[in-house]
């Protein structure tokens, strides 16, 4: 199979991605003040089987990803990903229907939650069990709106803890949550991190002695304290390393970008004043200079950086192999299978790199119809959740033996 080395221009409204905000976290509770359903039951169900699958021969899919099985999870939103299993919602009803599906494409389990309760992260504990944490409301009428999350084993949906009360929305990546608080010098937050393993309080700023929580990942939090950055261990609190911020960021405005590799580890470190840097959260190296976005190529190794109009490659020893600078600013999208994925931002065009040198391509083929489905999230083994106008399908790791005789 060979990829057709093209420029790829398509409109971005084909493709579905206008309502889907990557630079936004994994999905903060939105409270409202409808009561919540009582007759709501928040415990997963158990699933079986192979979710729906779905007709290849009607999609512009990639064409690597063309030999294997698609199928349908019910998805409306971009999953989150750890381990090879994926966790989405789906909001077609009048309640939110997560589903956990496996990178082969099997059921693992579903939960309801009400509509407003969007939020949702993945997290380890202490023993490597991936948790996956949903949020839930209680209260309305005469009694005040609370929030709460209850932490479940990503694959089996065993309840681990909880529920438990948080004081607010989701502040950052991972199991950090905060309220706004209002004063006359204007409004601030306070932010709380759980511990994945329990539920319980972990951290909060008002330990840190002026130090500001940035993030919660795989049962570390990150964290400032001085001029330095801090991680720490969320089961006892052990300093698990800490470095120098890099001069050029302010400690009282830097924050840990929402989207970090969960099998690198790697992420981006800014202050909103302009390009950040790419960190490794297993030992707080800097990686990369002038970064806003980072993900990584599995197949190839290679990890791309993107900033505003430019994207490059670099190998495993951090070097750069390949730059492409674009003539508008991009909205990046993803990187896996060989492939970098962005959108520029003036035109509504979808721009693919080839992560090998960094030319432009064109992965689709042009003499199938149907609408491009377009990566945005893969697991280290290539599996991918690929958008779909209003929903989420996913590419799963297993070949389809029907391949060649559609």
């Amino acid at each position: 199979m060979r990829r057709r080395t093209l420029a790829l221009a398509v409109p971005l409204g084909l493709i579905g991605l206008a309502a889907c905000d990557r630079d936004g976290s994994p999905g903060p509770v939105q409270m409202t003040d409808d009561p919540p359903q009582d007759d709501l039951d928040p415990a997963p169900v158990l699933l079986d089987g192979i979710a729906d699958p779905v007709d290849v021969t009607e999609l512009r899919l990639p064409l690597e990803m063309t030999p294997m099985i698609v199928v349908d999870p019910g998805w409306t939103a971009a999953p989150v990903e750890r381990d090879g299993i994926f966790l989405g919602y789906s909001d077609a009803e009048d309640q939110l229907r997560f589903r956990a599906v496996d990178q082969d494409g099997t059921l693992l389990w579903e939960a309801l939650r009400p509509l407003s309760c969007t939020g949702h992260s993945l997290s380890a504990a202490a023993d490597g069990t991936t948790i996956a944490v949903l949020a839930d409301a209680t209260g309305g009428g005469d009694a005040p709106l609370a929030t709460t999350v209850t932490g479940y084993d990503l694959r089996t949906a065993e309840e681990r803890w909880g529920p438990v009360e948080v004081p607010g929305p989701q502040a950052a990546h991972g199991l950090v949550f905060a309220v706004a608080e209002e004063s006359p010098m204007g409004s601030s937050s306070s932010r709380t991190a759980l511990a994945a393993e329990t539920g319980e309080v972990a951290l909060t700023d008002q330990d840190l002695d002026g130090g500001r929580i940035l993030a919660e990942h795989g049962g570390v939090v990150l964290h400032t304290l001085g001029p330095d950055l801090v991680a720490a261990s969320t089961v006892d609190g052990s300093e698990q390393w800490r470095v120098p911020l890099p001069d050029a960021l302010d400690p009282a405005r830097v924050g840990i970008g929402p989207l970090i590799d969960p099998s690198t580890g790697f992420a981006v470190l800014g202050d909103g004043r302009g390009p950040g840097v790419v960190v490794d959260l297993a030992d707080g190296r800097v990686i990369a200079d002038d970064a806003d976005h980072v993900a990584q190529d599995h197949v190839l190794d290679v990890t791309v950086v993107a900033s505003g109009r430019t994207v490059r490659g670099l190998d495993p020893e951090g070097a750069e192999t390949w730059a492409h600078e674009d003539p508008e600013q991009l909205t990046f999208l993803t990187a896996g299978e060989r492939l970098v994925y962005a959108v520029r931002e003036e035109e509504g065009t979808l721009v693919v790199l080839d992560t090998s040198r960094g030319l432009m391509v064109h992965p689709f083929d042009v003499d199938q119809a149907g609408p491009l489905a377009v990566p945005e999230v893969f697991s280290a083994d290539t599996a991918a959740a690929v958008n779909v106008g209003d929903e989420y399908y996913l590419v799963t790791t297993e070949f389809d033996e029907d391949y060649g005789t559609r």
